[in-house]
């Protein structure tokens, strides 16, 4: 019988790692694991795909792991793709694996290729936000998880367990304005929501202070020359890119 995507995730780092490949979770499923249990209980939901982050240069023997696995390869979209990203299927179809290869480039590109070795099972914290916020046109799904993220880890200037690395969040988004006034957008949805979400009056207070303190440290970190030359153009010209549609 498949595993569910949350018990294949953890099951997979640990099958890669046994093969010396190093291949972290991301996305839904990742923040899940390191949500705790009255976390999930309110805002956890069913994951229909498990998302990784591996090194391009560990590909080959990754791919090795997976179909030794019995994931099933998207053939044609691996031989097209397969320098930056990897489909594959769980054996009954039940969900999909997508692995991207050091970089995330969807809305906007994220690197993760030096963060990636830092924590055991997952990407960091800080990582998880950023690529949840990075969607430039966000959905209820992607906010309610960026909720899930935020209660369950406290703003912090360095990564680990409970911790969300604050001062990388603010680096990364001083250096590109486009990243920066996405990630500031969708603050303000997550804002307009949380009302909405299925939370008691503690774990509303807990992510209003931590939403608005994470714009505090976003609004007063040191900016690049690149992110105020880009500034000056501002909204007139889209900043953001429109990922392609995979067709599974």
């Amino acid at each position: 019988m498949t595993p569910s995507p949350i018990e294949a995730g953890p099951q997979l780092v640990r099958a890669a790692d046994d093969a010396g490949v190093a291949l972290r979770l991301f996305g839904g499923v990742a923040i899940w694991l390191r949500s705790g249990e009255r976390t999930r209980a309110a805002l956890g939901r069913g994951y229909a795909d498990i998302d990784f982050v591996a090194h391009r240069r560990g590909s080959r023997a990754l791919r090795h792991v997976l179909e030794g696995a019995g994931y099933v390869p998207e053939r044609t979209f691996n031989a097209t793709h397969g320098a930056s990203r990897l489909l594959y299927h769980a054996p009954d179809g039940a969900f999909h694996i997508d692995v991207f290869l050091d970089q995330f480039a969807m809305s906007h590109q994220l690197d993760f290729e030096a963060r990636l070795e830092l924590e055991p099972l997952t990407l960091p914290a800080a990582d998880l936000l950023l690529a949840k916020l990075q969607v430039a046109e966000i959905n209820r799904k992607d906010l309610t998880d960026t909720a899930m993220l935020l209660l369950d880890h406290e703003l912090s200037d360095h990564d680990g367990d409970g911790a969300l690395n604050a001062g990388h969040v603010s680096a990364v988004c001083g250096a590109d304005w486009g990243l920066f006034t996405t990630v500031g957008d969708n603050l303000d949805a997550l804002e307009g929501v949380a009302g909405e979400l299925p939370l008691d009056g503690e774990q509303r207070a807990v992510l209003g202070e931590r939403v608005a303190a994470l714009r505090v440290r976003l609004e007063g970190a040191p900016k690049s020359r690149a992110w105020k030359l880009r500034a000056r153009i501002g909204r007139r010209k889209r900043w953001y890119e429109i990922p392609e549609e995979v067709v599974r």
